[in-house]
């Protein structure tokens, strides 16, 4: 899962490559085919460092498709539909992965190499029907948008990106290029107000990334969930979670983005406090209370997702492209040490770990939400 996370990170260069050298089309297709690659590859290797490397490839190929994806919108389309289209993207890529999810539970007994050779399969029919009506070359670009960074124009709640099974950041979603000097800035803006909510987010990214990586494993060890039934709660939750977003946008300009983004955050420790508890007291329905907790924290997402990015733009002390990259590297490093950290911290001291370390980073990602209350 840490070497997927790791490929997801080139979606800035993908971004790049393509405005750039007006290389749409092909590129779209590059990362459809480095996915069936990876995929297909996985059952047919049966070594640690060839896993590593098909997930990494997954992950890359992941990161390009998802990107040009949305750039096919935003660098064809007129600026009045782009928050229609995007939402309609999103919209398909929600109900695509409830499709896939419910169809994973059908592998989820064992059947794993088939299911992803499918998996793969799917991908070669999405290329051919993908042509359809796709743009080769972009036109000359519309000057009043050409010196711009994308979220300067673009409504920042339409990006807020779907939830994954391997992970609580979409970060293939963000297309934002790589801002070097809003990194240079980066030592400046830790001691603003959007400085703490920057860490506030990264805490809670690390707080997440370890359940999403083990996520399958833990509720059957730990709670009796077999991976189907898994796979198919994901799926009613992701569900659910199409209709979230909107509602978490009109929470967030009723009720200010800070309050949203705080009660999503104390929806979350809600749901790890219920996965503690059968761990440390001996309590009967442990199947239960597991589905309850992970339901929660799944469907937290959504309200933590839009309101998280409406914060990262509202609080920015310089332009909102600047602050939108710093949001989105402080979301892909905290994932990937999270990933890779978790790992040994399982193996010495059990999946109940999980929860305690995610519940010391919610409380400390809500601690630091104190006087962001102009979001």
């Amino acid at each position: 899962m840490g070497a997927y996370d790791l490929g997801i990170l080139a979606s800035p260069i993908w971004g790049i490559a393509a405005e750039r050298y007006n290389f749409y089309r092909p590129l779209f297709f590059t990362g459809f085919a480095i996915t069936a690659l990876g995929t297909i590859l996985m059952p047919l290797l049966n070594s640690f460092i060839y896993w590593f490397t098909a997930a990494f490839l997954t992950g890359v190929g992941n990161s390009c498709a998802a990107t040009l994806a949305t750039l096919f919108i935003v660098d064809f389309s007129p600026r009045s539909e782009w928050e229609l289209r995007i939402g309609f993207l999103q919209s398909m890529n929600g109900g695509g992965q409830v499709a896939g999810l419910f169809l994973s539970a059908a592998f989820s007994s064992g059947s794993y190499g088939s299911g992803l050779l499918i998996a793969g399969s799917l991908l070669g029919l999405a290329m051919i029907i993908g042509r359809i009506g796709l743009p080769l070359t972009r036109p000359k670009p519309d000057l009043d948008y050409s010196r711009k960074n994308l979220h300067q124009v673009l409504d920042i709640r339409a990006l807020a990106p779907f939830p994954r099974l391997h992970t609580t950041t979409g970060i293939a979603l963000h297309i934002n290029p790589l801002n070097v000097w809003g990194l240079r800035r980066l030592p400046w803006v830790l001691g603003t107000t959007f400085g703490r909510f920057l860490i506030s987010w990264f805490m809670f990214a690390l707080s997440v990334s370890a359940f999403f990586t083990y996520l399958p494993l833990m509720l059957d060890k730990s709670y009796g969930i077999n991976p189907r039934l898994t796979a198919s709660l994901y799926a009613l939750s992701a569900a659910i979670g199409i209709g979230l977003f909107l509602k978490s946008s009109q929470w967030s300009r009723h009720y200010s983005s800070t309050k949203v983004y705080r009660f999503g955050l104390w929806l979350r420790v809600s749901g790890f406090s219920l996965l503690l508890l059968p761990g440390y007291i001996p309590l009967h329905h442990k199947m239960a209370i597991g589905i309850t907790g992970f339901l929660i924290i799944v469907l937290a997402w959504p309200i933590i997702s839009v309101s998280g990015t409406n914060l990262a733009a509202r609080l920015s002390p310089f332009s909102e492209g600047a602050a939108i990259g710093l949001f989105n590297a402080s979301l892909a490093l905290a994932t990937v040490i999270g990933t890779f950290a978790s790992g040994p911290l399982v193996r010495w001291w059990g999946y109940y770990t999980i929860p305690i370390i995610a519940l010391l980073n919610l409380l400390a990602a809500i601690l630091l939400t104190a006087g962001l209350d102009q979001g």
